[in-house]
């Protein structure tokens, strides 16, 4: 990813996220211990619901996101680009764009966070309801900047042909994290946006 233009990196949440939802529509969670039995299918169901509902961002427990998803009435506006800065009381989401390399991101938990210690970190991102098969889990101290790629051409998780994102695409990014010294402690973000490079 040398040469990597930034693009709107310095750009607020408030303007980034400005029309995007009212903001009644992004309840904070508190985290919650990380519902472990959810299956591929139901877990790209809950991001499905929240993204047809412009619901661009939340966190807590998977189970929070699922009740999210089932409660909340659909936002007036549409999901934001992927890109910026997205800001939540669990943690802040950085997105770029870019025709050529997709969208890097980056998520650095805030300091409530500190109690896990070090975590387990995983990515699961959708484009256009393809999963993308691009992103191991990462174990480190709950301050580590996590970050990784979704590349604008990328495989499909249990497709042979591989997929381009194209202008327009809806994005969903989900991180789930457990404690590696108290399991049952952990979280869940996630950021919903749409592909305009």
């Amino acid at each position: 990813m040398t040469k990597l233009k930034t693009i709107g990196i310095g750009i607020a949440a408030a303007a980034v996220l400005a029309g995007a939802a009212p903001a009644n529509a992004v309840p904070e969670q508190r985290h919650k211990t990380v519902a472990s039995s959810v299956s591929q299918e139901e877990l790209a169901d809950i991001l499905g619901q929240l993204r047809s509902k412009n619901i661009p961002q939340g966190a807590g427990s998977l189970t929070d996101l699922k009740a999210l998803a089932e409660r909340s009435p659909a936002a007036k506006a549409k999901l934001p680009k992927c890109r910026g800065t997205f800001r939540h009381a669990v943690g802040k989401v950085t997105l770029q764009e870019s025709k050529k390399y997709g969208i890097p991101w980056g998520l650095k938990l805030s300091k409530r966070m500190a109690p896990q210690g070090i975590i387990r970190l995983k990515a699961q991102i959708f484009a256009n309801k393809r999963e993308a098969n691009v992103y191991q889990p990462h174990t480190e101290p709950w301050n580590y900047h996590f970050h990784g790629p979704l590349p604008r051409t990328f495989n499909p998780k249990g497709k042979a042909k591989k997929y381009t994102i194209k202008r327009g695409d809806e994005v969903s990014f989900l991180w789930t994290w457990k404690s590696v010294s108290k399991p049952k402690s952990g979280g869940a973000r996630f950021v919903n946006c749409r592909f305009s490079a």
